[in-house]
């Protein structure tokens, strides 16, 4: 049976174009390291493999609902891996990144989206982004300032080969103070369910 909370849960993430959390997307060949040819994904679990000569991998979301998005990736235990992430808007440009992350070589970063199309780029430390005009940036932290889309993402040193795991969760956002038309609403409703209860007596 599933309760209120249950299906509350799989309301919301259906609403975010998402399916469920226990739905694994596994990575289809290898993914692009370029965002315009990211790898379509619907779910919040990935899996994917680095190989020695694999530049990146990069995923494309559709989000259809605005909240605090969190990003967790992991190398396969008995691998050197060291994962390096980023998350790019719809226009290509570089919203976050981390590397190391509670000093082990996992990567985590919290960032708030809107509805929309994003882009996680994935791969094996130390990672750049390259813009359109061919310039690297080194893939963590914030984006220099005027560095423009990017077109890709890539490993300019040794690659440490491995299986990842990305796992993503979305907290949606929650308007605390009611708008002045919604609480008017709600006093009305209210005022109306008093007025005909006090007729049934």
């Amino acid at each position: 049976m599933i309760t209120g909370l249950n299906k509350l849960s799989l309301a919301l993430l259906l609403a975010a174009g998402i399916t469920p959390a226990h739905a694994t997307h596994i990575e289809s060949g290898d993914a692009s390291n370029f965002l315009a040819s990211a790898q379509l994904a619907t779910d919040m679990l990935i899996q994917g493999t680095i190989g020695q000569g694999d530049e990146g991998d990069v995923y494309k979301f559709v989000f259809g609902t605005s909240g605090l998005l969190t990003i967790h990736a992991s190398g396969e235990i008995g691998t050197n891996l060291d994962t390096n992430i980023a998350l790019f808007d719809a226009g290509f440009q570089m919203l976050a990144a981390n590397d190391d992350w509670g000093g082990s070589l996992d990567s985590m970063l919290t960032y708030a989206i809107s509805a929309g199309t994003y882009y996680i780029g994935i791969g094996d430390s130390e990672m750049y982004m390259i813009n359109t005009s061919n310039q690297a940036a080194v893939m963590d932290g914030l984006a220099p300032a005027g560095f423009g889309p990017v077109s890709r993402i890539e490993n300019l040193t040794t690659i440490d080969p491995g299986a990842y795991t990305l796992t993503l969760s979305m907290q949606p956002r929650s308007n605390s103070v009611p708008e002045p038309a919604t609480t008017a609403l709600l006093g009305l409703g209210l005022l109306g369910l008093g007025m005909m209860r006090r007729k049934r007596v």
